[in-house]
């Protein structure tokens, strides 16, 4: 429920909508903190802030995350919290704890699943949402696969929510690296060479395939592998030349945005892109 629109407005009026516990004080209810939404457009961020500057306010939905986990959905979070994405354009606060790791396994580590699109979303990370390493390729030059990514936006058209994401000081938001790509093809000759018969293949002489590409560290495209060799000998016979290895997988993204305006503030780390 909102706060009154005119008359006395108290302290304690504040904390009971937007669910602060006592002591309290003015400098707990800034717009984008840990309990108000940047959706109470009369709330100043910063600087000076007076009890007339909440009239008709509302509270957020807030979305504490104090243990590590792996590939955390918002809307389901949101949801658990009684929130109705077909209704209800409440804003949501999501605050990762100093020390928790959101991790990617098979998929996003963090994403917003498709909430309200006038919904308001803040997300301050003082922990780590790291998104997974992707595969190392195998032999015969297969590419390593992509890294995943850390946090995902989903894809929503219209709407007038607006989306900061802060990353604080000691937190960090960092893509998965990407797979080393696998060993070149090796090479091949027959075993002997002669001006009658030509190419003698009876025997082979196998060459070596080239060795794994290393996978990538966080925000980090994978290498390429190494390429393949002929075997020794001096005869000059190919029946199969080595081949290149195969490329290194892209980094996963630190923050797909996928179109949507987001405000991305970075007191911590942010490894990869954030497009």
């Amino acid at each position: 429920m909102a706060l009154q629109a005119s008359g006395a407005i108290s302290l304690s009026d504040l904390a009971t909508e937007f669910g602060d516990t006592t002591p309290n004080s003015m400098s707990e209810f800034y717009a984008g903190g840990s309990l108000v939404g940047t959706n109470n457009a009369s709330v100043p961020a910063s600087g000076a802030i007076t009890l007339a500057n909440f009239y008709s306010a509302t509270a957020a939905i807030v979305l504490d995350i104090t243990s590590s986990a792996s590939e955390q959905n918002i809307l389901t979070l949101a949801t658990a919290a009684g929130y109705n994405a077909s209704t209800d354009s409440t804003p949501i606060i999501v605050n990762i704890a100093s020390g928790v790791t959101i991790s990617g396994s098979s998929t996003h580590a963090l994403r917003t699943g498709a909430l309200n699109a006038d919904s308001d979303l803040t997300i301050n990370i003082s922990g780590s949402v790291d998104g997974y390493t992707g595969a190392n390729g195998g032999l015969v030059a297969v590419p390593g696969s992509a890294g995943g990514d850390a946090l995902f936006f989903e894809t929503l058209t219209g709407g007038s929510g607006t989306y900061i994401v802060s990353v604080l000081s000691g937190g960090s938001l960092r893509g998965g690296g990407g797979g080393g790509g696998g060993g070149g093809q090796r090479g091949i000759r027959g075993s002997s060479y002669d001006s009658k018969y030509q190419c003698q293949f009876a025997t082979p002489v196998y060459g070596s395939y080239g060795s794994s590409g290393a996978a990538g560290g966080f925000g980090q495209a994978g290498s390429q592998g190494g390429s393949g060799s002929y075997g020794g000998g001096t005869n000059s016979c190919p029946i199969q030349s080595p081949g290149a290895g195969g490329a290194g997988g892209a980094a996963g993204f630190a923050l797909r945005k996928n179109s949507r305006t987001v405000t991305l503030n970075n007191s911590g780390t942010v490894a990869g892109s954030a497009a």
